[in-house]
């Protein structure tokens, strides 16, 4: 099992404009065994982004790396499930893009007849879609809890992305929340954090290597956190090492 890589990693190149596939590009050139990305969709240029996706699908086939999407929006609003799922579920057809992710946002009260059809959509897209647990009231450890209790209630197929260091922003612990959340997760958002900023892993306050060590092989583990080019080698066989148990 090895580490895989979301874009986030390229923040300062992300935040001047760079775009994803360069960064992409770069990595790819680290010649390191990263079996999957996950690109980040506030970092598209919307009228750039279909041809972006078709470069990033291509790249990730020569460099057999699985494609997942962080989608910056919630899945529950007030009026409902979100208008964009139909159309990401559509893109992540046409791109090769094996993971959606969003967060969960406000526990939406559905008629069943919505819930069917929201069961119908996500199982027959083929498409796995997780929510994320976030850094602000939406995501303590009560909420969340609630929240995937809500989601086997109605069975949805829906997964849980395990955001490491998103805790310390609603004052609770990773450690804890993994404790009552770990047999639930199905992708895992790796950083460290110290006084509620992200640092290199073992600069922070999380026992970053006894979370991942616990995690199934089948629950990917991404770096999700700003690294200065120079070092995301070292970052990258620093947790491969780790997770070679």
């Amino acid at each position: 099992m090895n580490v895989a890589v979301n874009t986030a990693v390229f923040l300062k190149d992300l935040q001047a404009g760079v775009p994803q596939i360069d960064c992409l590009r770069r990595l790819q050139q680290l010649a390191l065994p990263i079996p999957a990305v996950e690109v980040r969709g506030e970092f598209f240029d919307p009228q750039q982004q279909a041809s972006e996706l078709a470069q990033i699908a291509q790249l990730c086939q020569q460099a057999d790396w699985e494609l997942y999407y962080s989608v910056p929006e919630a899945l529950f609003t007030s009026e409902g499930v979100a208008a964009s799922l139909s159309e990401n579920l559509q893109l992540a057809q046409k791109y090769q893009i094996r993971s959606l992710k969003y967060s969960f946002g406000n526990l939406p009260d559905l008629t069943p007849a919505t819930i069917a059809d929201l069961r119908a959509l996500l199982t027959q897209s083929g498409v796995q879609v997780t929510i994320e647990n976030q850094p602000n009231a939406h995501g303590t450890l009560r909420q969340m809890q609630q929240d995937l209790a809500w989601v086997r209630q109605h069975q949805l197929p829906l997964g849980y992305t395990f955001d490491a260091g998103n805790w310390y922003w609603v004052a609770e612990h990773p450690e804890v929340s993994f404790g009552q959340l770990q047999d639930q997760v199905t992708v895992f958002h790796l950083k460290d954090i110290k006084h509620q900023d992200t640092v290199l892993l073992d600069q922070g306050c999380t026992d970053w290597r006894n979370l991942v060590n616990q995690l199934p092989e089948t629950v990917p583990v991404f770096l999700e956190y700003a690294v200065d080019q120079g070092q995301l080698a070292d970052q990258i066989k620093l947790v491969n090492a780790a997770l070679s148990r």
